[in-house]
């Protein structure tokens, strides 16, 4: 598996950095990252590995980021906060999704695409039509 990791992370281009920027936090925190939650003014992260405990998971702590401070949550603050941000996306997506007509898929390791280039070309489309005029991607000519 680390070989697989490791394959992505070396992919050139866009996917490459996505894969990397995903991670770069790793490079700056002792614990592993349990979650992260990054709103437009917040970036919460939760530290692990998680103690469990009559099977419910409790962070080690966490951190909440703000521009360039931030502030460390002991095990209770971050297993609290944890909970509460769980429960808005939650109810979030709950929200978002009533009356859309969607079709959930059976769960399965890998998600592939049939057409990886198309899947991503299709995507870009439906952003550009969204985004009109405006809708010019960074890095485009």
């Amino acid at each position: 598996m680390i070989e697989a990791f490791v394959r992505r992370l070396e992919r050139p281009g866009e996917d490459g950095k996505t894969y990397r920027s995903f991670i770069i936090d790793w490079l700056y925190f002792e614990r592993p990252m349990l979650d992260r939650f990054i709103g437009e003014q917040f970036n919460v992260q939760f530290e692990g590995p998680a103690m469990h405990i009559d099977g419910t998971g409790y962070p080690l702590g966490g951190f909440i980021e703000r521009q360039i401070e931030w502030v460390r949550l002991d095990p209770i603050a971050a297993f609290e906060l944890r909970t509460r941000l769980r429960k808005a996306v939650d109810a979030a997506v709950t929200d978002w999704i009533d009356g859309r007509p969607m079709k959930f898929l059976p769960a399965i390791v890998e998600k592939p695409f049939p057409d990886r280039a198309a899947a991503d070309a299709e995507a870009a489309q439906i952003i550009r039509d969204f985004l009109g005029s405006t809708g010019k991607p960074e890095g485009d000519g």
